[in-house]
């Protein structure tokens, strides 16, 4: 079968399967003027997979994310959320996806509970589920007392878990990270890593980027190592590091990205 618009390869392949294809994109691009962000990228994420965009900073990982999350329209290519085009079907994506943004707008008069609360409202769960759900993450997370504070006398470690957990308390099918850990102290990474890691194990699909090569080892299935726009590496992190011959991820990104 093959690929268009139309007909979507990896999704009506695997839409019935366990392993149904419910992130697909397809030579994806985005130019900002002369600068060309996304060079015809191409990758799917799989039911139940945590698949990782390694890159530096600036490397078209921020990006790729917008356009999945509806926030940015591609200049060519394909994306779609589980077999839907994300230009085409932005409320229908939206229902499906939790987006956390590398830099997340906070609300800074509102308390971390208030701000949870709004976005769970905004998400359409009943007072009873919002109510469960924000003590489940007050627990999952250990907020303190500091949830009951204005967002603005926060730290950033405290502003990146208020606004981890507001944009998984819907608990939706597939999630978009960007840089998921940034800002934590190694004790709150290691929590949300760990409820990544157990939130995809329920079948849930989460994309993710980082820059620690450590965390996209440890945490993700498969990883695409992205670099001026383009994806120079992709597989399991054990598949590149046996291919190249590397003893860690970090060496493979260094081949990859600096030619060494």
């Amino acid at each position: 079968m093959g690929l268009s618009i139309n007909t979507p390869k990896f999704y009506l392949q695997n839409q019935h399967g366990c392993h149904a294809t419910m992130l697909e994109v397809r030579n994806l691009t985005k130019q900002f003027g002369n600068v060309l962000a996304v060079n015809e990228i191409s990758f799917e994420v799989k039911r139940g997979e945590v698949f990782g965009m390694l890159g530096t900073n600036g490397a078209g990982k921020t990006t790729t994310m917008k356009i999945l999350a509806c926030l940015l329209k591609p200049t060519s290519g394909l994306a779609l959320i589980d077999g839907l085009d994300v230009t085409q079907n932005q409320m229908e994506v939206k229902r499906r996806i939790g987006y956390l943004p590398e830099m997340p707008n906070l609300f800074e008069k509102l308390t971390g509970r208030e701000f949870m609360a709004m976005l769970g409202t905004l998400r359409g769960l009943e007072p009873e589920v919002l109510e469960e759900r924000v003590a489940k993450y007050i627990r999952i997370l250990e907020f303190g007392d500091f949830l009951n504070l204005e967002i603005g006398t926060y730290s950033k470690g405290m502003r990146q878990r208020v606004a981890f957990a507001s944009s998984v308390l819907h608990e939706p099918p597939i999630l978009i990270l960007d840089e998921p850990t940034s800002g934590l102290d190694p004790r709150y990474s290691k929590m949300v890593k760990s409820w990544i890691r157990d939130y995809a194990e329920k079948g849930n699909t989460i994309l993710m980027s980082t820059h620690v090569t450590e965390i996209a080892d440890s945490l993700c299935d498969r990883v695409a190592i992205i670099h001026d726009g383009r994806i120079v590496g992709m597989d399991t992190p054990t598949k590149l590091k046996k291919e190249l011959g590397a003893g860690t991820l970090e060496d493979v990104f260094v081949m990859l990205v600096e030619g060494k």
